[in-house]
């Protein structure tokens, strides 16, 4: 079921969200790359550019459906030779070198044939984007790709390099570059879960299927679930229905290809770049924040901390397969961290060092050794998230390195840091696994920690920051809040070899997996203006502020508020999700605000299947009209998994001025006169279709300290108490072997005691429930 059914127009505005560039109104195909039309093989100066939308390109119906299947095509079953006889014949008469005047860089195909002549990353082996030499390689692949000049002569060199590089490098890079080709605009890429099954289903699951093909079996569908068979042995494990869910990882390696850390804005003339750095913090600390939800869900600790003088305590078995047979690494419990032929920790460590020197002294270092100003927040947090990342936009990349990439790195190659036995990566080294590893989350915390620094540098929000004079939220009404586990299928056809295309269309491979999911609900929020204006409203979902509820959390209490004593905000803040983000305008009296989950801005419904978007290609037709935008947060896991008794929570949910009534704001918050609204909407598309923001920093008003509940809290505030439930269900089973929430076998057999970090809501439920009882 998808949030949005609209007319091509609607769908064009969801387009224009994606920072897919677009072509511009009366450009030609080569609108994107005309700069770089140069004739002499030098690699040209870059200049800015932007970006507009031509309707007229994309209502034409049978243009964008023939480049939506031949973009397919390219991609289906990837692993073996082009079986599409058209492309494999555009593949076999394409020469890149004899056709250079096709391309608006010359440099850019003059680079990459020169390496691939020279002898590239050979098919059939394991491509690692944070192998220097294998991102070397995939960036001067993406160039050709990306500047050939129009459509025509971009799927021929597609074709050639299909069947001439490493599937993987291949795959990586025209995925990124129908991301950002004007000429690619509205084009969807397949489900990168069915791209690549093996990358996201456990390796048993993956050889039945093999095994089903070898046996000439053409319909075989299988129940797989993220146990992987096994029993429930330590207490992560609980976790795997979110850690493990294709969508969730999907979603991660889609951000990936729509803002990679290698690429550089002003090369590709991507003008929409200047909070790139604050939208690579928001990022990940929502998602680090959606897993602690997750946690606090299965009444797990807090997560441990990273240190470097310790070994990581939790190992990681992925049980998942590379596209070439070979298996993920396992990591055992309790390994050290050791320097790896790249780098060592030490250097890691200096690069850290200079980051908190930084932070400390509210400047960073340009590359000319000019001393750089990082105290203004938005400015600052984005120059500061950039440095972290390591990304092309970092203001000295040289001094502060690739601080994200080297410490992934390390970790992915953990257990074979010297690279002397031929051990591949581990899954953090992927961007379609990484979010499965508990140590995943215990980087990402550390990572996040230099982020808070920085804020907790910087004053709290002052009443004159937070206040809507005149506008005050009234009372907010939630329906019910149920999760439960149902059915989704997978395509795994992809994940077999076959000898022709015929065959591959006669299989029908699925994998049914069980994934979490909630019952469709709505909110009411009224709110009460002493004017007509416009605003814009917030709504987050984190912890319980009740202290009854918090205590896992940190008990020290504040003043009394609603009735009861509130948890310490500020140590719940960075546990807050934000939901929903909408601009509203409210007229003078009672308002009254009503939104249904579908509508939320923060995730998108779930991916069409790669069979169903080449059959509709294939007939001439397009799913623009009925697909959600595909780089968001899944809508099924917008809530964290319930209890049969209910799990208590705060939905929090604020009103600020929005258009003219914001000014008196707009310059505490960013000094600079830059488009803030217009850079959030491209830059952070990978957020479903929040795109509407004011000049208020991603994450406000949880982005600074609350010192103080009474100064932190205005009458355009709410806090609501709300209860998640677990409806549970014959199939819940297949997903625990156990009952949902029987916490308690899964500790006994852990050899952990079980303390509860907060109760569950139901009291009649829990004096009838033994097992509930049990483990409280």
């Amino acid at each position: 079921m998808y949030k949005v059914t609209v007319a091509l127009l609607a769908t064009l505005a969801v387009a224009a969200a994606l920072h897919i560039p677009n072509v511009r109104t009366g450009a030609t195909d080569n609108a994107h790359i005309s700069k770089y039309a140069t004739q002499d093989g030098s690699e040209p100066a870059a200049a800015g550019q932007s970006h507009g939308f031509n309707v007229a390109v994309l209502a034409g119906g049978q243009d964008v459906a023939q480049r939506q299947k031949l973009v397919l095509q390219l991609l289906r079953n990837v692993g073996q030779k082009n079986m599409y006889p058209e492309l494999l014949a555009l593949g076999k008469s394409w020469n890149p070198e004899q056709m250079i005047d096709r391309y608006a860089n010359q440099w850019a195909v003059k680079n990459f044939v020169s390496m691939w002549k020279q002898g590239t990353l050979p098919r059939g082996e394991i491509f690692h984007v944070y192998n220097d030499s294998h991102l070397k390689e995939v960036v001067a692949l993406f160039d050709m790709l990306y500047f050939a000049k129009d459509f025509d002569t971009f799927i021929k060199t597609a074709a050639w390099a299909r069947d001439n590089v490493n599937e993987s490098q291949f795959a990586y890079a025209f995925s990124v570059a129908v991301v950002h080709r004007d000429d690619c605009a509205g084009l969807v890429l397949p489900p990168l879960y069915e791209v690549a099954p093996q990358l996201y289903l456990h390796s048993g699951d993956i050889m039945d299927f093999v095994s089903a093909k070898m046996q000439g079996q053409i319909n075989y569908v299988k129940m797989t679930n993220w146990t992987a068979g096994y029993e429930i042995a330590n207490p992560e494990q609980l976790l795997g229905y979110f850690t493990e869910d294709v969508g969730v990882n999907a979603y991660h390696a889609y951000a990936h290809l729509y803002m990679p850390f290698w690429l550089n804005c002003e090369k590709y003339s991507i003008t929409t770049c200047q909070i790139r750095g604050e939208s690579f913090y928001y990022y990940y600390q929502q998602i680090l924040a959606r897993y602690n939800l997750q946690r606090m869900a299965n009444y797990l600790p807090e997560l441990e901390d990273f240190d470097w003088e310790e070994t990581i305590k939790t190992g990681y078995n992925p049980d998942l397969l590379y596209p070439n047979g070979a298996h993920f690494p396992v990591r055992a419990d309790q390994q050290d961290v050791s320097s790896i032929q790249s780098y060592s920790v030490q250097d890691i460590k200096a690069i850290e060092q200079r980051i908190k020197d930084a932070i400390d002294s509210g400047f960073v270092l340009g590359k000319d050794g000019n001393k750089i100003p990082i105290t203004q927040y938005v400015k600052g947090i984005n120059i500061l998230g950039n440095i972290i990342e390591g990304n092309q936009d970092s203001v000295n990349s040289r001094y502060y390195g690739s601080y994200q990439t080297m410490i992934r790195n390390l970790l992915a190659l953990i257990m074979d840091p010297s690279q002397e036995h031929g051990v591949a990566p581990g899954v953090i080294g992927h961007y379609e696994t990484a979010l499965r590893d508990p140590a995943f989350y215990i980087l990402q915390k550390y990572v996040l920690g230099l982020f808070q620094q920085y804020q907790n540098n910087l004053p709290s929000y002052k009443p004159d920051d937070l206040i809507f004079s005149g506008v005050a939220v009234k009372d907010v009404a939630v329906d019910k809040l149920v999760t439960y586990f149902d059915l989704f299928d997978i395509d795994v056809t992809n994940a077999v070899d076959v000898a022709t295309i015929d065959e591959l269309d006669k299989l029908n491979y699925v994998a049914k997996t069980m994934r979490l999911n909630h019952q469709p609900f709505s909110y009411k929020i009224k709110v009460a203006s002493d004017k007509k204006t416009s605003a814009v409203v917030r709504v987050f979902l984190g912890p319980s502020t009740e202290l009854t509820h918090s205590n896992f959390y940190g008990e020290q209490a504040s003043d009394v508020y609603y009735g009861h004593d509130t948890a310490d905000l500020d140590r719940l803040r960075n546990y807050f999700v934000e939901l929903d983000r909408f601009p509203v305008e409210l007229k003078n009296g009672d308002n009254l605000i009503e939104r249904n989950s579908r509508e939320f801005t923060s995730t998108v419904g779930d991916n069409v299947s790669f069979k169903s978007l080449l059959k509709s290609a294939e007939s001439g037709n397009t799913v623009l009209s009925t697909v959600d935008q595909q780089c968001g947060f899944p809508d099924r896991l917008v809530l964290p998994m319930g209890h049969k008794a209910g799990i208590p929570y705060s939905l929090f949910v604020m009103v600020t001025p929005h258009g003219a009534d914001e000014h008196d704001h707009a310059d505490y918050y960013h000094s600079e006169k830059v488009n803030y609204q217009a850079a959030v909407k491209d830059i952070y598309a990978c957020n479903g279709l929040m795109t509407v923001v004011d000049n208020r920093p991603l994450g406000f008003p949880f982005d600074r300290q609350i010192d103080n509940f009474g100064r932190f809290y205005m009458p355009n505030m709410y806090f609501k108490d709300v209860v998640i439930f677990h409806k549970d269900s014959s199939a819940d089973s297949v997903v625990f072997k156990k009952n949902v929430n029987d916490f308690d076998a899964v500790y006994a057999q852990a050899g952990h005691k079980h303390v509860p970090s907060h109760r569950l809501m139901d009291e009649e439920i829990l004096r009838e429930d033994d097992d509930v009882r049990a483990f409280l």
